[in-house]
């Protein structure tokens, strides 16, 4: 009796804790990218320039007017209205190709423009060609109007694939971490099925039996949110450490929402699956239990 007592198996706890903390972290990672994504993609559709090319003949009035045109379109991102004079233009060219740009003895090739962006909610070829005809109209000393249309198209396309990506990805992420943590945590609870039986045996209620069980399952789901967040917080200190420029897309409201979720996810998930687990094992008969 007292070997068998000796080599009693006991509840493994602590693994339970990391496997849980594990998959939360997958999880946290992947709400991390989801919820910048956005960002990340708006970012870059306002990076995208729109060139206006203007002719050599146009009056300062012109000039300024198409300025006020630009910056009060709805279309259009107001702050990113830039005006580069062909001066400017040609030192911009001797930068990128050598001073010997500028000593050459050849009249500027180059001409006044305008270059801007859009507002991201409004990136696609609709809005492009809607503002190329507005302006074309509006204003006549405009040479032309220029953007990569086959660049938007293929933006547009692979944004709403990578929409769907996202959305497959998680479905099948979560429903992998759920049973992961489901077992994780009934592998856990495995030793406990004769204490449990036992206590029911005696006259034990239900809930009086499950009670201390989801509370230990709570306290777990708590320590294993907290041991996941303190490992993305690691990764993420690595990551922005080495790419220095990605911390112009960090957005810390996004931050305090991935932290809580992830807080919650561990309590709710650990607590839900413990009460499932004990109430299985109470349902047992004793000969099921060996």
């Amino acid at each position: 009796m007292r070997n068998l007592k000796k080599f009693r198996p006991k509840p493994n706890y602590l693994w339970s804790i990391v496997s849980v903390a594990g998959v939360l972290f997958l999880l946290g990672v992947f709400g991390f990218i989801s919820l910048h994504s956005n960002d990340i993609v708006d970012n870059l559709k306002e990076d995208f320039q729109v060139v206006v090319e203007l002719k050599s003949e146009i009056s300062s009035k012109e000039v300024d007017d198409i300025s006020a045109f630009l910056q009060k379109d709805v279309d259009v991102l107001g702050s990113s209205v830039k005006f580069v004079s062909k001066e400017v233009g040609l030192k911009q060219l001797a930068a990128e190709l050598g001073d010997d740009v500028l000593s050459m003895d050849m009249p500027n090739p180059l001409s006044d423009v305008y270059t801007f962006g859009l507002i991201a909610d409004r990136f696609n070829s609709e809005t492009f060609r809607a503002l190329q005809e507005r302006l074309s109209a509006k204003f006549n000393d405009i040479a032309g109007i220029y953007y990569d249309q086959g660049f938007v198209e293929q933006v547009a396309a692979n944004l709403e694939k990578m929409s769907y990506a996202l959305l497959v990805g998680g479905l099948i992420l979560a429903i992998l971490a759920l049973t992961l943590i489901y077992n994780s945590i009934r592998l856990s609870l495995y030793a406990n099925r004769f204490l449990v039986k036992n206590m029911e045996l005696v006259g034990a209620s239900w809930s009086f039996i499950r009670r201390p069980f989801v509370w230990k399952g709570v306290r777990h789901g708590l320590f294993s949110a907290l041991t996941a967040i303190c490992a993305m917080c690691l990764v993420g200190y690595l990551v922005f450490e080495q790419v220095p420029e990605l911390m112009q897309y960090l957005n810390i409201q996004y931050l305090v929402y991935l932290v809580i979720m992830t807080i919650a996810a561990g309590v709710l998930i650990n607590l839900i699956s413990t009460f499932f687990i004990v109430t299985r094992f109470l349902k047992m008969n004793v000969n099921d239990l060996h």
